[in-house]
This record gives structure tokens, C-alpha cells and sequence, in this order.
């Protein structure tokens, strides 16, 4: 019985022990960094020598309108002391506070409490500048641009009637983007949920439009092209390792520097697999908040073969609604045994999974449904109720000893791989 495997569970590392005859093929763990960069340093450093682009000092004027769009919490980078030190360089720049606003980039995800943004950033910089929650429903939105498909962009006004335009993201893998972070903070960050859902539900199933993959991506390429037209100026952006900590920095060019930064995340977060194996066993983190807990299903899906088992240890801190898991159930109910046919024909005609639900909810519906037809998953949770579980279509277990009794269909031997942090990693099958 293996006994030093482990998965990021809880907050904390919890052990995997494998039943006896289960056969290990890989462990994805990986080195942690020696030493954690000095985060105001190094943003200091990288708006001294940005990629692709002149020192702010160079680009922004001190009567330029500047709006700083800033990433929602579902990322663990340390925004504060990167928006306290390009806060900083403005001042230096002379731009007055009256003359910076802070935008969140929600796209289509809740907007932060005020409770949330006073403990995140502080009492000082949130006395002194305005933080606004983009709204994709706002009436207000300013119209930016046009689709491939001739579908129309709107934009956050507070972000189109500034003069400077700067993002402050994440670099980590992503299941559509390739690689979080650069344009992305500003399509679909503070764009209208329209746009949103068209360009998501033209784009996720194309070809090309995968973890980890940048050149040949359709839906990183209208990202790109957006972040140049509208146009995106800078950024900022952490990139995270797999603990989803912070590792380097990159600032600059929207489409270059974080080209650069998705060079230095893919050699921080890939991992070769020699081959498929017969059960994969991951966990959600470093993902808690409803929905964003499905996107380990893409990484461990590259792993596992079809027709075998993904074992998804899942914290939840909630924003499961109702109509959210109803939604499971109703499609079911509709497509039967051909859910990513179903999938794939309500995506063609740009019509929700979960009518009246955010993208993001649908994108989950989406990756969970059509794994779901290939893979029999496991949902592991102390957070999540058996019957909710179930509802979503998950086999249920209480612990991983349940979950591993729920394998007997794969034989006395199967081959594992085990993965302590699903949403940071990018899997890499040795061809």
C-alpha cells in the first residue's frame, strides 16, 4: 500500500492511499520553489523593463483618465501589493487618484461585496480610489468592436472613457485560453454578457481551443485581437505556480508579455504522462467557488482513458444554486445517453444549458456533461451533499476509500496516476 501519495484537500495535504494491487504510474507533484519572489520588487522590476512596450512613465501622462482592471478573487495572486505598487508609479507619474479607477473583471461572475474588497485591498487604498464591479448586464456598456462572427463587443464604460487602459491578471492554465491572463482581463473581463456567450459558445469545442495551447487557439486569437483593437495598453500579470502561488512577473505588451509569462507558467505547471491510465485521482484546488471547481475535469481528462474513472476531491465554498443543478437533471432528462451531442447542438445555436445562468455556469454544465459520457467520475466532498451530487450526475463518495471501493469495475490492478492540484496543472501525454 502506497502511503506518501497526497492530494491538495481541505486546505491541507491529504494522503492518498492506494489499495493494495493498484498500480502507481504517476504522481504529479512537483518541486516547490526555493524561495518566494519579492512581489513589489519584482512588479517594480518588471514596469522598469516591460515586454514589448516602453516604462509607464513613457506611456501614461498625468492627465490621462487610467482605469486598472483587476481580476476577481477566484485567483489567489497577491493583487494588493501589485495594484499598491503600479498605484505607486502612477503617483510617481503624477496621475491624480481623481483620475484612476479600479475596475473588477467579473465577465459573467458574481461581483465582490464591499466587504470583500475592503479585506482584500485595505481600508487606505479603498478610501482613496473608486473599485467598481463590472456589470455585463449594465446599460451603459459602450460599444467596442465586432466579433469574427459579426457578433457586437460592448465594453465597461469606466474602462472605454479612460485614456490608459491597464490589466492586472494571472497566468496559470487555462481549458479554453491556453494560458489565464493578458487580453483576457479585457474580453470577457469587462465585456457584455452577450459577446460573452457568443464568442464562448462559438469557440470552446473548435478545434485548437485547448489547455495549455496558444498558437492555432481560435478563442485566445479573438481574445488577442480584441485586447489590440480596442485597445488593452498593459499589463500586469502574476504567473502562478502549482501551488497556485506566485512565481515570476511579467508587465507589458498585453499579447507579448504574456506570451513570455505563458512560457516560464508551461515550464512551472507541465508534467509528462507516459500514457492514459485507468483511474485518475485529483483534486479541485486551488478552485473552491461553485462552478470553478469542474475545471480539473479537463486536465485529468487528457490522462485517463475513455471509458475510465476520474476521482474529483472537491472543496466548496458554495454558489451551487438550485436552477444550477436542476439543470443536470433537465438535460439528462433531454438528451439522454448523447449528452456532449446535446452539448455540442445547444453551443452551434448559442442557446444556455442553465437558462437565465451566468456563462460560467453553462461552461461548467458543459466540460462536466460531456466528460460525464466518457468517464465515470466520482465526486468526493464534505462540502457538497450526496444527494446534490447525484443530482449533477456524479457518482457520490464521503472519502476516497469510498470512492475506491466504487473501482471494482476496473479490475484487482489498475493503473493510477494521481494529481494533488487539478486546476494547475498541464498534462502532457509522452508521444
Amino acid at each position: 500500500m502506497t502511503t506518501d501519495l497526497f492530494i491538495h484537500y481541505q486546505n491541507k495535504k491529504m494522503p492518498v492511499a492506494l489499495p493494495a494491487g493498484w498500480r502507481l504510474l504517476t504522481f504529479a507533484d512537483f518541486t516547490s520553489p526555493e524561495k518566494p519572489p519579492h512581489v513589489r520588487e519584482r512588479v517594480q522590476q518588471a514596469l522598469q523593463a516591460p515586454v514589448g512596450r516602453p516604462p509607464l512613465s513613457e506611456l501614461v501622462k498625468p492627465r490621462d483618465q487610467v482605469a486598472v482592471i483587476v481580476e476577481d478573487l477566484t485567483r489567489a495572486s497577491p493583487k494588493k501589493i501589485i495594484l499598491e505598487t503600479l498605484l505607486e508609479t502612477l503617483a510617481e507619474i503624477r496621475v491624480p487618484e481623481t483620475r484612476t479607477v479600479v475596475v473588477f473583471a467579473l465577465g459573467t461572475h458574481r461581483g465582490l461585496t464591499p466587504a470583500e474588497i475592503e479585506e482584500t485591498f485595505g481600508r487606505e487604498l479603498t478610501g482613496r480610489y473608486p473599485f467598481v464591479n463590472h456589470d455585463c448586464l449594465a446599460a451603459d456598456l459602450v460599444p467596442a468592436g465586432r466579433l469574427k462572427t459579426g457578433f457586437p463587443v460592448k465594453i465597461n464604460r469606466r474602462v472605454m472613457e479612460a485614456d490608459f487602459r491597464i490589466g492586472i491578471g494571472s497566468i496559470f492554465p487555462h481549458p479554453m485560453n491556453g494560458f489565464g491572463g493578458g487580453g483576457k482581463i479585457l474580453f470577457p473581463g469587462v465585456a457584455d454578457f452577450a459577446s460573452i456567450q457568443d464568442h464562448h459558445f462559438h469557440y470552446t469545442f473548435q478545434e485548437g481551443t485547448t489547455l495549455g495551447r496558444l498558437d492555432g487557439n481560435p478563442f485566445y486569437e479573438e481574445v488577442c485581437a480584441l485586447a489590440r483593437s480596442v485597445p488593452l495598453h498593459f499589463i500586469v500579470n502574476g504567473i502562478l505556480d502549482q501551488n497556485d502561488a506566485l512565481a515570476d512577473l511579467v508587465a507589458g505588451d498585453p499579447v507579448l508579455a504574456h506570451r513570455t509569462g505563458a512560457e516560464i507558467c508551461h515550464a512551472l505547471t507541465a508534467k509528462t504522462f507516459e500514457r492514459t491510465a485507468d483511474i485518475t485521482i485529483t483534486s479541485s484546488f486551488p478552485y473552491k467557488e461553485g462552478p470553478q471547481i469542474i475545471k480539473p475535469l479537463v486536465p485529468a481528462s487528457r490522462i485517463t482513458r475513455p471509458g475510465g474513472c476520474i476521482i474529483l476531491a472537491a472543496d466548496c465554498s458554495g454558489n451551487l444554486p438550485g436552477p444550477f443543478i436542476a439543470s443536470f437533471e433537465q438535460f439528462r432528462q433531454r438528451h439522454g445517453q448523447d449528452l456532449f451531442g446535446g452539448v455540442q447542438a445547444h453551443f452551434s445555436e448559442r442557446r444556455l444549458i442553465m437558462e437565465g445562468g451566468a456563462v460560467d455556469y453553462n461552461m461548467a454544465l458543459a466540460f462536466t456533461l460531456a466528460a460525464q459520457q466518457q468517464f465515470k467520475i466520482i465526486l468526493v466532498s464534505s462540502d457538497i451533499p450526496r444527494q446534490t451530487g447525484e443530482r449533477m450526475g456524479f457518482h457520490f463518495a464521503e472519502n476516497l476509500e469510498e470512492a475506491f471501493g466504487l473501482c471494482r469495475d476496473y479490475g484487482p490492478h489498475p493503473e493510477v496516476h494521481v494529481i494533488p492540484s487539478g486546476g494547475v496543472i498541464l498534462p502532457e501525454i509522452n508521444q
